[in-house]
């Protein structure tokens, strides 16, 4: 019998950390790290301007529609003070309405955002264990 010691929790610790070494520097384990993270960054920039174009074609339409009511009030409100309240508080609702979009668009892409990045970090890390299973699968050849 031979005289082997006892590992240690050290010695786990040691050797995991040897093959943390090994996983992380050798590139085919970091590339699918590296593509989906790329991806999910693509992804999240895409909803973020997707949510930017939208945001700003609701601002213009709140400056227009504003002007708009801001002339009828002009033109209209210093004979019929009424009608200047109503022209106001018809502006305000449909400000109201794109404020409610702006919530709602920001919700949406913050949930796409957050989806893009969990999808890609699940696919990197399927492909990782794909890769790890490869590397660690021994060979059928005979030695010659």
């Amino acid at each position: 019998m031979t005289n082997q010691r006892k590992r240690t929790f050290e010695d786990e610790e040691n050797a995991l950390n040897a093959a943390q070494v090994e996983f992380t520097s050798n590139p085919r384990f970091l590339a699918p790290q590296i593509k989906h993270a790329l991806q999910a960054q693509e992804n999240v920039l895409d909803e973020i301007e997707k949510f930017t174009t939208a945001w700003f074609q609701r601002r213009e339409v709140a400056t227009r529609s504003m002007i708009e009511a801001g002339r009828r009030i002009i033109s209209e409100g210093q004979s019929d003070p009424a009608s200047a309240l109503k022209e106001l508080a018809a502006w305000q609702t449909n400000s109201m309405g794109r404020m409610a979009e702006d919530a709602k668009a920001c919700s949406e892409m913050i949930t796409q955002c957050a989806g893009a990045v969990v999808t890609n970090e699940v696919e990197a890390a399927e492909e990782t264990v794909e890769y790890t299973n490869k590397a660690t699968t021994t060979s059928k050849s005979t030695p010659v």
